[in-house]
């Protein structure tokens, strides 16, 4: 059975990390845990961006010794050189991925919270993320969770499941 350690960076929410066990577990058919906690990136922090640059922190969750996919949470802020921000970001090689909870919540445009909201934004871009690491590639169907997601609207507009190619592809890997 394929294997997926989630990695929470600094304090995130028992209760989500449970949300994204479950559905990490269910659409990948693996065994999900929650591994060692992390510290707060400060190695990362670029104080001119007000930023964290997220390969340094994929280097940091591939130097952990886990067995299978691993999923760094963080909730702060990720930027990958030539983009303003990222929800996530993948090592197909390594099949390592982190997402950002960061700009996923409603309190970062000004708006009042939204926890149903949230918890499916993080999800979708678990799942996203991961899929990646099973080297499944950006998908044209905007209600795939593959689709690339350039803002939230895309996200909020996409499900938290796979399309049926994307679903075949998965399965159909050696």
């Amino acid at each position: 059975m394929a294997r997926i350690t989630l990695i929470p960076i600094g304090a995130i929410e028992p209760e989500l990390l449970a949300q994204l066990k479950q559905s990490l577990e269910q659409t990948f058919a693996a065994m999900v845990e929650v591994g060692p906690q992390m510290d707060k990136p400060d190695y990362a922090y670029s104080p001119r961006r007000g930023q964290y640059l997220s390969p340094l922190i994929l280097t940091a969750i591939g130097e952990l010794a886990a067995e299978g996919k691993m999923l760094g949470v963080a909730d702060v802020d990720l930027y990958a050189p030539g983009l303003n921000f990222i929800f996530g970001q993948a090592d197909l090689k390594l099949g390592i991925a982190v997402i950002s909870l960061c700009r996923l919540r409603q309190e970062h445009y000004g708006l009042a919270p939204d926890k149903e909201l949230f918890s499916q934004r993080a999800i979708k871009e678990a799942i996203h993320e991961i899929g990646h690491t099973y080297g499944l590639t950006h998908c044209g169907d905007e209600a795939c969770v593959m689709h690339f997601s350039n803002s939230l609207a895309d996200t909020d507009r996409k499900e938290a499941s796979l399309c049926q190619k994307c679903h075949s592809k998965l399965w159909s890997r050696p």
